[in-house]
């Protein structure tokens, strides 16, 4: 087994060599369980909305005070100016009116103004919270969907925040009724005493009505994130529901999901309406009661044409108060239902758990720098796959969903045993999910180009590109393509072709400034003259690499080749016919010049060139051993002759 190995290339621009840095608290750890009554503080009083939100309830306490005393000037004027025909008293009244409008016009501007950025932080705050949840790097055991995150972070924060709007509104109730009760009890005690207890007696007949709200509210919510679960999938995946001609079946799931979302609704709002119908006929039967009395009164003389004017004003201006008093607890179940939501979502066990670190919570500061940069055991494998520091190895999968879960594994998205990856000699369980993403870029296959510009996808704002890594993935040719990097893609980069979007997300990975990049499949949909190139441009750039590929075109241009298809790893120097690669020469055969050699990838159909992916990664070798001859189907120098590899050696271990 040849133990040569090609020296370590440099850092690359731009990306320094990094040593310990301060470890930033986990997200799992930080992001603390969350109850209802939790939730509903987070949007009351947390970050100093407590004291803004007590002036605010102050302010329409003292608008809904002047709404309750418009009435009872009036009733005054009446008995103290209009009766008695007295000019100046009436003059001064109607001054004290007009203060009072004014007041109760200013209280209300500023209350709804400072209401405005109550509610907007506190939703805020909570969208922050249910989003760092979605986020965490520890996961989730039950992950929502799509449509039900979503759901979670837009309607249920906007009704759990809604709270502050219910709190303020219901404050400014009770003061407008008390005020109400107060000044009918000095008009007439029984009058008072009717009010009160017809306030209590709709309170009661409506909490009883409200009752069952809460479960179809919970009903509603979950079958429309249900019916958006399906929808965002089927559009998301319109291309291949396309190809596989199953625009029928999806139709159909789609049909089911959203008239289960319409029953729920429909039953939702029909509750709803009932409750709001049986709110307002109590309310009305009760004002009705209310002015009939009065009038008796009036009729023998108990009471004022000025009061009984109060009164029937009041009677209403109370109609709205108590017609709002009976949604009370609708509103709040409602509330409720959204915070039982988001609180199941923030509560969910992570599905990585905490690690056990060192006591002083940092275990990078044992890394050793002699150690590889990475060493992963992967399950069921005898030998490690390791990875040196400026080294381009390449992995083959035994199928593709072998692949996916190896860059899982390597990004630390699923729970990994004690032991089995290393980064720079210190485990990944001590390190954290979040510290080993800092560490090593394993973006998924199938990853996300985001609406905007090519450039705001590939670097941070502030950020510029590296003009290697784009020479090297092949993308300073799409930037040519599409107008610099400056031009929009479009959404989810729709402007862009399948293989220019990998060349995008390779060149985002590269930028990460990680230590380790790893790469999954990041050809697939790249014609293989480009997909030459870019193995090429990979081998020359300095960054640490692992590449998982059953392309034999980039494996051949990886230093090492680790064969996971294989139950028994084998030493590429001692055990791999050169024959079983296509596109390769014998190690004894002369050779031959680039487009004259049999098998050559380039001249080969789509199919031709697939097929000889295939055979690549089967004869591909394992952990130690130099890889095959580059392919014969590059049209530049070869690897091995590069000034920057002087001692290459051959695939039989001889120099050249």
């Amino acid at each position: 087994m040849s133990t040569t190995t090609p020296p370590a290339r440099p850092p690359a621009a731009g990306h320094p060599a990094k040593g310990p840095e301060p470890r930033a608290p986990e997200a799992g750890r930080a992001l603390e369980s969350a109850s209802v009554q939790a939730l509903f503080r987070t949007a009351l009083v947390r970050d100093g909305r407590g004291l803004r939100l007590g002036l605010t309830a102050a302010a329409f306490m003292v608008h809904q005070l002047c709404e309750a005393l418009v009435p009872i000037l009036i009733g005054v004027v009446i008995d103290r100016a209009l009766a008695p025909s007295d000019g100046p008293a009436l003059l001064g009244w109607l001054t004290v009116l007009a203060g009072v409008f004014t007041l109760l016009s200013l209280s209300y501007q500023r209350a709804s103004a400072a209401m405005v950025t109550v509610y907007g932080y506190g939703e805020q705050a909570l969208r922050l919270r249910t989003m760092a949840r979605l986020l965490d790097p520890r996961s989730l055991r039950r992950p929502p969907g799509a449509g039900e995150a979503l759901s979670l972070v837009s309607s249920d924060t906007y009704r759990v925040a809604g709270v502050s709007w219910s709190v303020v509104q219901q404050a400014s109730t009770v003061t407008a009724i008390v005020t109400a009760s107060a000044v009918l009890l000095l008009i007439s005690l029984p009058l008072g005493a009717g009010v009160i207890a017809g306030t209590v007696l709709v309170l009661l007949v409506m909490r009883r009505i409200s009752m069952p709200l809460e479960a179809r509210g919970l009903a509603e919510q979950s079958s429309a994130a249900r019916a958006g679960d399906v929808a965002t999938d089927m559009i998301t995946g319109l291309r291949v529901v396309t190809g596989m001609n199953a625009h029928a079946e999806a139709a159909r799931r789609y049909r089911v999901a959203s008239q289960a979302s319409r029953r729920g609704a429909v039953a939702a709002a029909r509750s709803v309406l009932t409750y709001s119908c049986v709110s307002l006929l109590l309310s009305g039967l009760f004002l009705a009661a209310l002015a009939t009395a009065s009038g008796y009164l009036s009729l023998d003389g108990s009471i004022t044409i000025g009061q009984l004017v109060t009164v029937l004003g009041l009677a209403q201006y109370l109609q709205g108060s108590l017609a709002h008093v009976g949604t009370f607890a609708s509103n709040w179940i409602h509330k409720r239902a959204s915070a039982r939501r988001l609180s199941d979502l923030i509560n969910e066990p992570p599905l990585i758990g905490a690690a056990p670190g060192p006591g002083n919570g940092r275990p990078e500061e044992s890394a050793d720098a002699t150690a590889p940069a990475l060493l992963w055991h992967p399950p069921g494998h005898d030998e490690p796959v390791r990875l040196e520091r400026g080294e381009l190895v390449g992995v083959v999968p035994g199928r593709p969903s072998s692949a996916r879960d190896i860059g899982d594994r390597l990004g630390y998205r699923v729970p990994l045993a004690r032991g089995e990856l290393l980064v720079s000699g210190v485990d990944a369980v001590d390190l954290g999910p979040e510290r080993v993403r800092e560490l090593i870029a394993a973006p998924p296959h199938h990853g996300v180009v985001f609406s905007g510009t090519l450039r705001s996808n590939l670097v941070p704002p502030g950020g510029d590109p590296e003009p290697a890594v784009l020479r090297a993935t092949m993308l300073d040719d799409v930037i040519e393509d599409i107008g610099g990097d400056g031009s929009d893609v479009g959404e989810r980069g729709r402007k862009l072709s399948g293989g220019q979007r990998q060349r995008l997300l390779m060149a985002r990975a590269l930028h990460t400034g990680a230590e380790v990049v790893v790469l999954d499949e990041p050809t697939t949909a790249v014609d293989p003259a480009t997909e030459q190139r870019i193995a090429e441009g990979l081998r020359a750039l300095p960054t640490t690499t692992l590449l998982v590929t059953t392309s034999g075109i980039l494996l051949s241009g990886c230093d090492r080749v680790v064969d996971l298809s294989a139950e028994t790893e084998t030493d590429n120097a001692v055990g791999i016919d050169p024959d079983g690669v296509p596109g390769t020469a014998p190690a004894d055969a002369p050779h031959t010049p680039s487009g004259t050699a049999p098998g050559n990838a380039l001249d080969a159909p789509s199919g031709a060139a697939s097929g000889a992916a295939s055979g690549a990664a089967s004869g591909a070798a394992s952990v130690n051993a130099p890889h095959t001859a580059p392919d014969a189907a590059s049209d530049t120098a070869p690897a091995a002759d590069r000034p920057d590899r002087p001692d290459r050696p051959e695939p039989n271990g001889v120099p050249r």
